[in-house]
């Protein structure tokens, strides 16, 4: 009888052992599901490590273990090809735990005195295994703004501006001496709109699809205009305006979708504009070079494109429309002749009506000192505005942190 027993719990402790060695051997696995909008799967359990692939909400997941606050997953990049990566835990939730380890209580040796009496084994409770689901492989246009990552715009363009009071200027100079010479061809002096343009943009995520940006772009441009009249004697009319202006930004941009933003702020600017006009009549000539310079505010929007060539990497294409008259330009206005006759006067840009030979009126742009005074030669004397309203289109590249 005890040779039995002893074979019995020679069988029991066989079959615990390598009941222990085969559940060792299979890897506890932890099924999640993905509860934000889109999850980031990175390289290495930390914030800082490298995007390797995105998953969308309700995504399920199986991990084989947790480093700290992140688990590491199996995720298929594309058809046929799997990698590993970290998920956060505060994007997942556990949908299932790995089954506890059985615990064996070794068995007692007792003597059995009725041969009926036989040890019962009790298996430990299998659990029904849920069938695995692979993570749904995303497409870029279905992809929503990457989530905290800061971003860095290098662009360039061109702009167009309005101009204002520096382009009337310099048709009213040309009209006024056509005028007074009693030329009737008509003649357009070239207006100053298009410029180059160049700058960044600085931008954080302050919510969802929602970043909160600062940047700031310069542009100048400049036309010149000759008019030489066939005339006896010979007369020739040069104008020459420049604008210029460094706008500061402070905006707010809009994911819809992944590859397309709209934006709006305001926008300060460091503004500067310069005219230049010369007359020839003959053998004498005289030139007047104006310098100002002022700030001022205005109000911008745009829609741009973001087509992303890298997890940290884009190629962005931007239209914007501005809004911005600006006035209160102060400077220096100087004169010299072709007698040597020199002046120059500091001041504030003004914009009045000067009347020709005839009962025209034709307008003028100059520094003066003080208000021109309205008389029979002076109408409608007010400070110059410089309209910066304009659109801009832009292309660089954005970099994300």
């Amino acid at each position: 009888m005890k040779i039995k027993i002893n074979s019995i719990f020679g069988l029991l402790v066989a079959f615990s052992f390598i009941f222990l060695l085969n559940a060792n051997g299979q890897e506890a696995i932890t099924k999640l599901r993905v509860v934000t909008e889109m999850a980031n799967v990175r390289l290495q359990p930390d914030i800082g490590s490298v995007i390797i692939h995105q998953v969308p909400q309700g995504t399920r997941l199986e991990s084989t273990g947790k480093e700290g606050e992140w688990y590491l997953v199996k995720i298929q990049i594309e058809e046929g090809q799997e990698a590993s990566g970290y998920v956060h835990e505060s994007t997942v939730i556990v949908t299932e735990r790995p089954p506890q380890k059985p615990t064996v209580t070794p068995v007692k040796k007792e003597e059995v005195t009725e041969p009926e009496k036989k040890e019962e084994i009790i298996e430990p409770e299998k659990k029904e295994e849920q069938p695995q689901i692979q993570p749904i492989p995303e497409t870029p246009s279905e992809r929503q703004p990457l989530e905290s990552r800061l971003e860095l715009w290098f662009l360039g363009g061109g702009n167009y501006a309005v101009g204002g009071d520096l382009n009337s200027g310099a048709q009213g100079f040309v009209d006024f001496y056509r005028d007074f010479h009693s030329v009737g061809e008509e003649f357009d002096a070239k207006p100053v709109h298009l410029s180059y343009l160049y700058g960044g943009e600085f931008s954080i995520p302050i919510g969802s699809n929602f970043y909160l940006g600062l940047g700031a772009d310069f542009y100048r441009g400049e036309r010149e205009s000759l008019l030489e009249l066939q005339e006896t004697p010979a007369i020739e009319l040069r104008t020459h305006p420049k604008i210029q202006a460094t706008p500061i930004r402070l905006f707010i941009s809009y994911y819809p979708v992944r590859s397309f933003y709209i934006k709006t702020g305001i926008e300060y600017y460091f503004a500067k504009c310069e005219y230049f006009y010369r007359y020839l009549e003959d053998t004498y000539w005289k030139e007047w070079h104006g310098t100002a310079k002022t700030q001022g505010s205005g109000i911008l929007g745009a829609i741009g494109v973001d087509l992303e060539m890298a997890p940290w990497l884009s190629f962005n294409i931007e239209a914007t429309g501005r809004i911005a008259k600006i006035s209160g330009f102060k400077g220096r206005d100087r004169s010299i002749d072709s007698d040597g006759v020199e002046h120059i006067e500091n001041g504030t840009l003004y914009f009045f009506q000067a009347k020709g030979s005839a009962a025209e009126s034709y307008p003028f742009l100059f520094i003066r000192i003080r208000e021109p005074i309205e008389d029979v030669l002076i109408s409608d004397p007010r400070r110059a505005i410089i309209d910066f309203s304009g659109v801009s289109l832009k292309a660089g590249f954005k970099l994300r942190f």
